[in-house]
């Protein structure tokens, strides 16, 4: 094994080591924020890890069947995928840190939390609730709290 393949297939398994933190790090997020751990950015985390795992475990195959030139440019390739799964893994987190933050009457923004209504997959009369509920609840923090744990209730 040449040492350029070793490096790439240990640079594929920290990618993959990362993007599993990220996705624990973002179910948990999605968890706090009491909405689903299925939540798109959850999913997308989860998926991102698992597309690293698989680009650790082809550079891994790679630098251990053939020690050669071809095989150093498929462990470079597969780190680079894991690098690319390990920043999409990233990004979902901060997607479910920013719904936690958002529907908290201290991080909460009107405009924010409507796209987060309207993007959910809810019916349209759920939808046109929570906007009035959320719209009503105005600036009395004990309201927004109370409107806010709807919208979390009601997220899938």
């Amino acid at each position: 094994m040449t040492a350029a393949t070793e490096a790439a297939a240990d640079a594929a398994a920290d990618a993959a080591a990362v993007a599993a933190d990220v996705a624990a790090e973002a179910a948990q997020a999605s968890e706090d924020a009491g909405v689903a751990p299925v939540s798109d950015a959850a999913a997308e985390a989860e998926a991102a890890a698992e597309a690293a795992l698989s680009a650790a475990d082809r550079a891994a195959d790679a630098a251990a069947t053939a020690p050669t030139p071809q095989a150093a440019e498929e462990a470079a390739s597969a780190a680079t995928d894991a690098a690319a799964a390990t920043d999409q893994a990233a990004s979902a987190a901060m997607a479910a840190t920013q719904i936690q933050s958002l529907l908290t009457p201290k991080g909460f923004d009107a405009a924010q939390v409507a796209r987060i209504i309207n993007g959910a997959a809810i019916s349209d009369m759920q939808k046109a609730t929570l906007r009035r509920l959320v719209e009503t609840a105005g600036t009395d923090p004990d309201l927004l709290r109370q409107a806010l744990d709807q919208v979390k209730a009601v997220m899938p």
